[in-house]
């Protein structure tokens, strides 16, 4: 009987200490997985940031750049040039560039609507299907 109660105490306690530790290796992993998806999810958004930041440091230089080309006389006259500011007393030319025209062969194979005048001859002759 001693035996009886000794065995039924240890095994109380073995299945209280084998419930414990499946739940602490259940939360442990379960909360590993979470806080690995939070850990993709911020390295991704370091990267993101890390690109934005350099695409500014790019930005800035480039603006850097332009500003420093407004101290220089010769530099400023070329960007006016580009705007289409001139020297007193030159004539400055400017071209329009047409719009591309739409090459025959294409204007002439699309389908187009009929006018009122081809209604009112095929309503007179008749040849829209009656």
């Amino acid at each position: 009987m001693e035996k009886l109660k000794l065995f039924k105490g240890n095994f109380v306690l073995k299945i209280f200490i084998l419930g414990l530790t499946f739940m602490s290796l259940f939360f442990v992993f379960d909360t590993w997985e979470v806080s690995f998806n939070q850990y993709k999810s911020l390295e991704n958004q370091l990267k993101n940031r890390t690109q934005d930041l350099n695409e500014l440091e790019s930005e800035i230089e480039f603006l850097s750049q332009k500003i420093e080309d407004l101290d220089d006389p010769e530099k400023v006259d070329l960007i006016l040039r580009e705007y289409g500011y001139g020297k007193p007393g030159e004539t400055i030319d400017i071209f329009e560039v047409p719009e591309p025209l739409t090459p025959i062969e294409e204007t002439l194979q699309s389908e187009r609507s009929k006018s009122f005048i081809e209604y009112f001859v095929e309503f007179i002759v008749g040849t829209n299907g009656e």
